[in-house]
């Protein structure tokens, strides 16, 4: 984006302009950097003295490159990038198809130039223009162009030269709403014949950039060739760099095992090292990390790496002083005693966490820390934690925020069981109607005997329209339950449910007022007087 003139540029332009009117002696004289100030009724001049070098190096608007292309029928193959990059669709009526064809053709990629940077809107505009006349020489055209191309341009018998030349292109430069990713990657396994997650180094030295779209599974069963196409992505989900780092810590990449890993090795990771976790950083030294950022930071800065970004690196590679801890440490009775809310969080990686889940669940009491734990949790499992996981939480999941709930899995009796243990602590309302909701939201789920006997006092943190899903025979069949918090509301469906529960029980008034007496709201008593 051009930044904006200041009245002094502005001024020194029309002073140069003033002087001479002469069109390719004003481009010539006014500095590159102030060339967009050139009005565009100035760049209309003949091809013989049109200086191309000179055109070349300066910084041109859409609208002045517009005219330069459209009134000078120099080669398109001799014009920068940075002038053939102003291509607009307004343009284009007023060339020959032949010129149209041959201007898209000089966006190609080419060894040894600067890439052509194209919008969505020039892109497509590109296509549109070819009017399906498309040669399966893929090569020819803007990579980012082929994001567009429909499957019906492509021979089958070409598609792995479409992929190819496709490798090249920049995905995020299609809309999201498109999905071009996952529709482009359908294909490709379809054409390349890929089965199950595994890629082979043939396969992404087709796919290219289009592992910039991959979801972690793939990337961590990729060939460790994936690593180095990964370079030339934009950015990261935390499921991927989670893949990237499973990749990395196998020690089957060409960087080697993390024991042998340096400061040369993080240098032959960029730009990667801007999206690692603690994962990563914490098996470099702090003398290793300090010279590295040394070098890596100020070309971060200069290249406007968003401050988000820059902050996310910083909280990664500060160091941990105490001491990582490890399933040694873990297992000392004292644990964590040695360690503060900061150190606990820099020295924890995940994989350790993983690991020892059950015996640091157990021994962290500190409400500080167990967030801590929750945290690293979703960093292990972006897409959902699992059952398994979740029932060894113990007390660490009574800190737990909304968001961090509706991430567990809780599909299981046993893990619903885990979490109303009474001994781990009470429940807030909202958080307890958000597991069992969670719950009964998978198929064959219901607040069954079982279940209500397991939540039993929680069951009034439950709407009323969920409670009237309870069966009478649930009811009959649970242990009594603790409903005395329960609203009046809540009581009143409980109690309907209850008297069709142990309607076989009237012939007994006072038996059958010591089955219901949980679910009777204040003074009824009476009634069974």
């Amino acid at each position: 984006m051009l930044a904006a003139p200041s009245v002094v540029q502005t001024t020194f332009v029309k002073k140069i302009i003033s002087l001479d009117t002469n069109p390719s002696q004003v481009v010539l004289n006014v500095p590159d950097a102030m060339a967009a100030e050139i009005p565009p009724s100035l760049l209309v001049f003949s091809d013989q003295s049109a200086d191309i070098p000179v055109l070349n190096r300066k910084t041109w608007t859409p609208d002045q490159v517009n005219i330069l292309l459209n009134t000078h029928k120099n080669d398109f193959l001799k014009l920068s990038p940075s002038v053939l990059q102003g291509f607009t669709c307004t343009s284009a009526p007023k060339m020959t198809q032949f010129r149209t064809k041959e201007l898209i053709r000089a966006a190609r990629p080419r060894s040894g130039r600067a890439k052509v940077q194209l919008k969505e809107s020039q892109l497509t505009c590109m296509l549109n223009l070819l009017s399906g006349e498309i040669s399966q020489n893929f090569t020819d055209y803007p990579s980012d162009m082929l994001l567009y191309l429909s499957s019906k341009n492509v021979n089958k018998g070409n598609c792995r030269s479409y992929f190819s030349a496709l490798g090249a292109a920049d995905f995020s430069v299609a809309s999201k709403i498109l999905n071009k990713g996952s529709e482009l990657f359908r294909e490709a396994t379809e054409c390349l014949g890929i089965n199950g997650l595994s890629l082979s180094r043939e396969n992404m030295e087709i796919l290219g950039n289009m592992a910039c779209t991959l979801d972690g599974s793939y990337i961590q069963n990729a060939d460790p060739l994936i690593l180095e196409k990964l370079k030339s992505c934009n950015d990261f989900s935390a499921s991927q760099v989670a893949a990237m780092e499973t990749l990395l810590l196998s020690g089957t990449t060409q960087y080697g095992n993390a024991a042998s890993w340096n400061k040369q090795t993080l240098e032959n990771l960029v730009p990667l090292p801007l999206y690692f976790t603690r994962n990563i950083w914490n098996r470099f030294d702090s003398k290793t990390k300090r010279m590295f950022l040394k070098t890596f930071m100020p070309k971060l800065r200069k290249a406007n790496t968003e401050k988000s970004k820059l902050k996310r690196l910083f909280q990664a590679t500060r160091g941990c002083t105490t001491g990582n801890i490890t399933q040694v440490i873990v297992s000392d009775s004292a644990f964590p005693f040695d360690y503060d809310l900061t150190q606990f969080d820099l020295c924890l990686d995940v994989p350790v966490l993983k690991e020892n889940l059950n015996s640091i669940c157990n021994k962290v009491d500190d409400n500080g820390f167990q967030t801590v734990i929750l945290k690293k949790l979703n960093e292990a499992f972006p897409s959902g934690v699992p059952d398994q996981d979740v029932q060894l939480l113990g007390s660490v999941s009574r800190v737990a925020s909304l968001d961090d709930i509706s991430k567990w899995n809780i599909t299981k009796i046993d893990t619903l069981a885990a979490l109303m243990k009474a001994e781990d602590g009470p429940w807030e309302a909202a958080k307890s109607n958000k597991i069992i909701t969670q719950y009964l939201s998978t198929s064959g789920n219901s607040l069954g005997s079982t279940e209500l006997t397991i939540i039993n006092s929680n069951l009034c943190s439950l709407n009323p329209s969920t409670l009237q899903t309870i069966s009478p025979d649930s009811i009959r069949n649970a242990s009594p339950l603790k409903v005395s918090s329960c609203s009046a509301e809540q009581k009143k469906v409980l109690y309907g449910i209850s008297t069709t529960s142990f309607s076989s029980q009237r012939s007994s008034s006072s038996i059958i007022y010591q089955l219901i007496k949980p679910y009777l709201g204040e003074n009824t008593f009476c009634l069974f007087a």
